[in-house]
């Protein structure tokens, strides 16, 4: 049964006969029920559905920060969706044995350049704590206003967890630290840095894929 939300001139969510109604971001869609087959997936198919389920099980311990990153990329849209649909086209690369994430490629956030030029980062075992100094490009600072913008880390370890920043420091500020938690296991984390505006723009940066460390 579908239900109106919000009265007569709100939006309508779930089925209503062979119809179902699903809201994304400001836009209602109307999809007709899948049809029953038995007719085998085929191989662009499988391959479609692979890629999917690779990028929806790697984006599901941050989606905390892709619903700030991706909240802009496409008003319209939910920050998940849009998330998925940038790094399903630009995050995935084949190999021989079906899909594999293309880390460099991935994004955390989508919005202007990201002006980090040149930084540096370190572990320290002993206070569990992940430090990153960065030097960054005044110039696109200023061409977007971006000089408060608020840091934001992801460190992550895809067969662990995901790290990321409780106190944020401005991009003028040059330094952060993240708080580390030993895992069962030694592994190798993934490191992310964007900035975000929040001044209730919601504006970010692009994410800037900065290499990884061993935890």
């Amino acid at each position: 049964m579908a239900v109106i939300k919000n009265g007569a001139n709100g939006t309508l969510s779930g089925k209503a006969g062979s119809v179902v109604f699903v809201t994304n971001g400001n836009t209602t869609y109307a999809r007709g029920l899948p049809k029953k087959t038995k007719k085998k997936p085929s191989a662009d198919q499988i391959q479609s559905r692979s890629r999917f389920s690779l990028i929806q099980k790697f984006i599901s311990p941050m989606l905390s920060l892709l619903r700030v990153g991706f909240k802009n990329y496409n008003p319209d849209k939910k920050a998940y969706s849009n998330a998925m649909s940038y790094n399903l086209n630009h995050a995935t690369e084949k190999t021989a044995t079906g899909y594999a994430i293309n880390y460099e490629n991935f994004r955390v956030s989508k919005g202007v350049p990201n002006p980090v030029s040149t930084y540096t980062f370190q572990v320290d075992e002993e206070t569990g704590t992940f430090t990153i100094t960065w030097e960054y490009d005044a110039n696109t600072a200023l061409q977007y206003d971006i000089s408060s913008s608020n840091c934001r880390l992801l460190l992550y370890n895809p067969d662990e967890c995901a790290f990321t920043n409780e106190s944020m420091n401005p991009l003028t500020h040059k330094t952060q630290t993240a708080t580390l938690t030993r895992q069962q296991t030694v592994g190798n984390y993934h490191v992310y840095v964007f900035f975000y505006k929040t001044d209730g723009s919601d504006e970010c940066t692009d994410s800037k894929y900065l290499g990884t460390f061993e935890w």
